[in-house]
């Protein structure tokens, strides 16, 4: 294989057997009408939806859903997400014959970070699934000022590595985000993270609360929603319901980084002897969304988001680009400074 995914944690996350379930269903799990028409964020009122991992009991679903719930909502209040992406020209050669392709290397780096205050978000409606997952509706609003406030972050990065060799596409995909509230009282202080990795048809994650992995089996997780039409569909999810949605999340934060003006830049210099890059694109954006609803979409759960402000990006605080060696991790490739910093130009508002 000309690359792959590094492996970024242990994989503690497969169960052999389901531990809170005592009557698995194969029939799928109805999900409710608010996860596909929630509530429309506007001005200072924001919404979101917070699901659990599958087989948990009742009480720590809740607690996992609702930390979650939390993480998408400081996503919704105030998110940077930078972008960039090489494009390589590959050449393979094999005795006398010559392989030609291509292959694009994608990064999204995602960040939010803003106060916030519990006594503001209140749930609105939950959900509990034939799968022990907890599924939470809350309300949050922006209060006038803060006393005794938490401070809440998110991070993510999403990386896309995909190439095409003689008309043979693959794409690999990994998402992992990170979510942290940081309280004067240490006691309410949470931290949940979840990494999901697709390549083909085989897929890894794992999930973890605070320093704990959260164990469950892959399953065929079934459900029944609406598509783009209104009309009901089964989804199918192996690794839960929240795996599909949080990667509908990413796809639709990322894509909004992808429309705004790119700085474009061919650097000419070859990372090994078969692979030479030949472009590279960056751009950052940074605002305020609402959650619109999802819709199901094959296998793949679709967020509508709305774009509701954008703010202003300091570039003083952007990140350098540095041209290091391919074999590095991805992450650290974008985040060492080096010659090539990012122009202003490569930065816009969402």
């Amino acid at each position: 294989m000309l690359y792959e995914i590094s492996r970024q944690g242990p994989a503690k996350s497969f169960s052999v057997r389901f531990q809170h379930i005592d009557h698995l269903s194969f029939y799928p799990d109805t999900l409710p009408q608010w996860f596909f028409n929630p509530p429309l964020s506007g001005g200072d009122d924001f919404y979101a939806i917070g699901i659990s991992d599958p087989d948990m009991t009742k009480d720590s679903a809740m607690v996992q859903a609702l930390q979650r719930a939390k993480g998408i909502l400081a996503l919704e209040v105030d998110t940077r997400v930078q972008y960039f992406r090489d494009i390589y020209k590959v050449e393979k050669v094999s005795g006398k014959y010559v392989t030609e392709g291509q292959k694009y290397d994608t990064y999204y780096r995602i960040a939010s970070s803003t106060p916030f205050a519990d006594s503001e978000m209140a749930v609105l409606d939950s959900h509990f699934t034939r799968f022990n997952e907890q599924m939470v509706l809350v309300h949050y609003s922006l209060p006038s000022t803060y006393t005794d406030s938490c401070e809440l972050e998110a991070k993510a990065t999403v990386v896309n590595l995909e190439f095409t060799i003689n008309d043979v596409s693959e794409l690999q995909e990994e998402y992992t985000i990170y979510f942290f509230q940081d309280c004067p009282d240490t006691a309410r202080n949470t931290e949940t993270s979840y990494n999901y990795r697709l390549r083909d048809w085989r897929f890894n994650y794992w999930s973890k609360m605070k320093s704990m992995y959260h164990s469950y089996p892959s399953y065929s997780y079934i459900y029944v929603g609406l598509d783009a039409y209104d009309s009901s569909v089964v989804f199918t999810s192996y690794p839960g319901l929240w795996a599909g949605y949080f990667r509908g999340w990413m796809q639709e934060l990322t894509y909004h980084a992808e429309q705004g003006k790119k700085m474009v830049r061919s650097l000419g210099d070859s990372y090994d002897p078969q692979s030479e890059n030949i472009i590279r694109e960056s751009s950052q954006c940074r605002g305020s969304f609402g959650f619109q609803g999802a819709r199901l979409d094959g296998d793949k759960i679709q967020i509508n988001l709305l774009f509701l402000d954008s703010f202003d990006v300091d570039i003083r605080n952007t990140s350098s680009i540095n041209n290091t060696k391919k074999d590095q991790n991805h992450e650290n490739n974008y985040k060492k400074s080096g010659a090539h910093d990012v122009s202003p130009y490569g930065l816009r508002q969402c």
